[in-house]
């Protein structure tokens, strides 16, 4: 296992902002894993996986924290589109592994900065709450982790998940993702290669690239609401509400934890006044 001192964590998120880990450490296997959430069992520890869909306090230091991107790279085709596929891979890599043995179905996810086990534990998909095309738990078969309270590995079936739209049962954090089984259907690659060119270019046209962004910031929300705070906002620098999507925040290079923790609770007091229901999807370290 290697561990890190020091580290900045804003480098190590998409946002690009963030404080600093004490202890930073990377287990390069589950055997590593384990004996680390032993050692930790009576302290606070934080898991960060791709560091997206989260906003890290820039003011605090973070005594320990396990990054989850070298325990579990395995990806094995175990037949007639059943994979296994270890969280610590990065979904493009994933998406390139299925579709060279023929299979697919979640192209469109191309374009996220995550792992695969983040896509699990957010239940990462494609569309709106009542829109959706897909979500990542719709591929589920098991999903194997381990029990951070003994270190006992387990598996959890696709019921047991509880995927919900941006939701599963690992966000109560109590499980660390290790992996996945999942089922896909035969895909043929000019329809793998045409879903994925296509995703690139509606990305392209309705994101802000190359900025620091977490993804959406709300789960639930209302669109007037947020088009509104949007256009009475002055535009300063820092972070800002994307003008191609009011529920992204972006971060042109020199924004702050506070700058934005003060447009989210702008949005949340506003919702609140309108009687409007409003849920976050970002994960906040405060």
């Amino acid at each position: 296992m290697k561990v890190l001192n020091d580290v900045s964590l804003a480098k190590k998120t998409t946002f690009k902002v963030g404080g600093k880990a004490v202890n930073y450490y990377i287990p390069e296997n589950t055997d590593d894993v384990r004996r680390l959430i032993s050692d930790l069992k009576d302290r606070e520890y934080y898991i960060l996986s791709g560091g997206s869909n989260l906003l890290i306090n820039d003011k605090r230091s973070y005594e320990h924290i396990i990054f989850c991107g070298e325990f579990d790279r395995e990806m094995t085709h175990l037949g007639d589109g059943r994979f296994y596929i270890g969280a610590s891979n990065r979904i493009q890599r994933v998406i390139s592994f299925v579709n060279e043995n023929g299979f697919g179905g979640f192209e469109e996810l191309i374009c996220l900065p995550a792992m695969f086990g983040g896509n699990i534990y957010m239940n990462a998909g494609i569309g709106g709450k009542n829109k959706e095309k897909f979500n990542i738990g719709d591929f589920i078969i098991k999903v194997k982790c381990m029990d951070r309270s003994n270190g006992d590995i387990v598996w959890i079936s696709k019921e047991d998940c509880k995927f919900g739209y941006r939701y599963s049962i690992f966000k109560e954090n109590n499980y660390i993702i290790l992996g996945a089984e999942i089922q896909l259907s035969p895909q043929s690659p000019d329809v793998s290669k045409n879903n994925i060119a296509k995703r690139r270019e509606f990305c392209k046209s309705h994101q802000e690239w190359g900025k620091g962004c977490f993804g959406s910031c709300f789960s639930t929300k209302n669109w007037k609401i947020l088009n509104m705070t949007r256009k009475l906002s002055k535009f300063k620098g820092g972070v800002y509400q994307s003008h191609l999507n009011s529920n992204w925040l972006v971060n042109d290079g020199s924004g702050t934890f506070d700058d934005a923790m003060k447009i989210i609770d702008r949005i949340t007091f506003l919702h609140k006044l309108f009687h409007a229901s409003i849920e976050p999807e970002v994960i906040i370290w405060k």
